[in-house]
């Protein structure tokens, strides 16, 4: 009887987290669509259509706002509307948890608009569609294990974040991209670590010593490093090359003594 309870208010609350993500309810990790207070006094025959778009959209009506948008461009495909029609259909993607087809419209968008006044908002939901691929109802309660996910996606993720921060310093967004891509790097190098592991107790030393040196290379500044380099300096040991093992100990002495006694 109980199981059957536990079950009820699972579903419960699964059904009120889909109906929360289609119907408006932001989560924090969602910035809302683009500002686009430019066309709030436009009366034109485009800017009735966008406004009906946008409306359905603040709304939450994702399906129809895409459908409306895409008439708008069909209808004036040149227009200043266009571009940011574009962003708001990737946006409505997104929220639908439709990230592939987020980020294909945000391509365009920058493929197209490349000296737009909004492309870091464009890349910064490229970003948070690129995180997001892949995600579960039920991670809306129990936290991602990022090392364990599609490690392209994360990367193509990290690399948005990374645009902002390089092209945009002045954005909105630079602070939350930092952080966002400093996570996805430290994560990116535990992966690492964990696939090194998993040869090191195959006693596959060759591959454990590839994979950390890859991880150190790649991710220097992760919180990994140490483990890592007590790994690496375990590796050589066990292949008999002490000259390389105690290159790896005089590195972890120096950087991280803490962690010399796990060697």
């Amino acid at each position: 009887m109980k199981s059957v309870y536990f079950a009820l208010i699972a579903f419960i609350t699964l059904s009120l987290t889909i109906s929360c993500s289609r119907n408006g309810v932001r989560s924090a990790d969602d910035p809302g669509p683009a500002p686009a207070t430019e066309f709030s006094t436009d009366e034109s025959s485009a800017g009735i259509l966008f406004k009906k778009a946008r409306k359905s959209l603040d709304r939450g009506q994702f399906l129809t706002a895409i459908e409306e948008y895409e008439s708008l461009e069909a209808n004036f495909p040149f227009g200043d509307h266009a571009a940011q029609a574009r962003l708001d259909v990737g946006y409505a993607y997104f929220h639908q948890g439709e990230h592939d087809n987020a980020i294909a419209t945000l391509d365009r968008f920058l493929k197209l608009y490349p000296q737009s006044e909004k492309s870091d908002y464009a890349y910064y939901l490229k970003g948070l569609s690129n995180f997001s691929r892949g995600k579960s109802l039920l991670e809306s309660f129990v936290p991602r294990k990022l090392p364990q996910l599609d490690q392209a996606w994360l990367r193509e993720a990290a690399s948005d974040f990374s645009t902002i921060e390089q092209k945009y310093p002045d954005s909105t967004f630079v602070e939350d991209a930092k952080a966002r891509r400093g996570l996805l790097m430290d994560n990116m190098a535990k992966h690492e670590l964990e696939t090194a592991h998993y040869y090191f107790g195959r006693s596959a030393m060759v591959a454990t010593i590839n994979r950390v040196n890859h991880m150190l290379e790649q991710f220097p500044q992760s919180s990994s490093s140490a483990e890592g380099l007590a790994l690496l300096a375990k590796a050589h040991r066990a292949l008999g090359n002490t000259q390389s093992a105690e290159e790896a100990i005089t590195l972890l002495r120096t950087n991280h003594p803490e962690f010399t006694k796990k060697i």
